[in-house]
């Protein structure tokens, strides 16, 4: 194989690698089985203040890093829907210096948001900047409108 044909198979990997990261970016998936959140173990806050309330119908909840460029904006997007929406909460975990948390839910990227639903049971997770549709039709389910 030659150096050209070689480089042309790498460029379309990288093609294929980069649309399929665009396609799944920001898509969530159901999570199997009843992993309960414990808010109060993992200091989570609501603008700033430390938090272990729930939303009546859900919540979302907000993994992030002090040096996550996407977090700012993903949190005011989200406190606007907890504005809009009647039940629904939005809280945050700062994760930066918390490396035990990211391990125990598998946490690669920031930001992270877990719905709960109103138990503080883990229904459904995206990683990354979340698609507002998508996320609004898991809401939906848990009676968030």
């Amino acid at each position: 194989m030659d150096s050209l044909t070689l480089v042309g198979l790498l460029l379309l990997a990288a093609i294929a690698a980069g649309i399929s990261y665009r396609l799944l970016h920001g898509r969530g998936h159901k999570v199997a089985g009843k992993q309960r959140v414990d808010l109060g173990r993992l200091g989570a806050t609501k603008n700033g203040v430390p938090t272990n309330v729930l939303g009546k119908k859900a919540t979302l909840l907000q993994f992030s890093t002090e040096y996550c460029g996407q977090c700012p904006g993903v949190r005011r997007q989200l406190a606007q829907l907890e504005y809009r929406l009647g039940g629904l909460s939005h809280l945050e975990v700062d994760i930066t210096e918390r490396i035990e948390i990211a391990a125990k839910f598998n946490i690669s990227q920031t930001p992270t948001i877990f719905v709960l639903n109103p138990s503080g049971e883990i229904v459904y997770r995206v990683g990354g900047v979340p698609k507002l549709p998508l996320l609004m039709q898991e809401l939906e389910k848990l009676g968030v409108k």
